[in-house]
């Protein structure tokens, strides 16, 4: 018969030390590993089960910007271009040489004329109308050679009161080139879309 002999008290106290080293590197190992598969992705639950009804749109295609019509309309400071909806168009004097330069907060005050394409919407006179590419990626739709923009704080058609703001924003004429008459120019808006930078 084999007899294991039962060890000193102080060898079973010099033994805590790695055993507890041991746990906390096991328990370690294990949380990482549980992370990492709370991290992983599983195709299956990622993706929506397709259906033969309809294909899936990309997110390119659910954020792509709708058909873009111009047209001319009637304002307090003459003939304007104006989007489908009769809202004035604007150019910004930064963009001078047809780079965007009204991007972020810019833009929601200013929203950019974005194109679903770099392809130059059918009707529009080439020889007047243009693309560049956006600030914020896109096609921005342009006019003799300005950037087109429309303006938050106009709410009808025919309002321009984004006319002149800051001294560097006016309404865009049908043969592209901006409106910068003062006499054109409605009094000062009073809207919390100018800040001192212009826009």
């Amino acid at each position: 018969m084999f007899i294991t002999p039962i060890p000193a008290e102080d060898s079973l106290q010099a033994t805590a030390p790695i055993r507890t080293q041991k746990r906390k590197i096991v328990i370690g190992l294990l949380a990482a590993g549980l992370f990492l598969a709370a991290c992983g992705s599983d195709d299956e639950a990622a993706a929506p089960a397709a259906t033969d009804d309809a294909p899936a749109a990309s997110a390119d295609e659910a954020e792509a910007p709708a058909a873009v019509s111009i047209s001319t309309g009637s304002t307090d400071a003459g003939d304007v271009l104006v989007n489908d909806a009769g809202l004035s168009l604007y150019g910004f004097l930064p963009d001078e040489g047809g780079t965007p330069t009204c991007g972020g907060g810019c833009a929601e005050a200013w929203p950019p004329i974005m194109l679903p394409s770099a392809d130059l919407p059918e009707g529009l006179d080439p020889s007047i109308f243009g693309v560049t590419d956006g600030i914020d990626g896109g096609s921005q739709l342009m006019a003799g050679g300005w950037p087109l923009y429309l303006f938050a704080g106009d709410a009808a058609a025919g309002d321009i009161s984004g006319q002149g703001s800051g001294g560097n924003w006016f309404l865009v004429a049908p043969d592209g080139s901006l409106i910068t008459d003062e006499a054109a120019a409605p009094a000062p808006a009073s809207t919390d879309t100018e800040t001192s930078a212009g826009y």
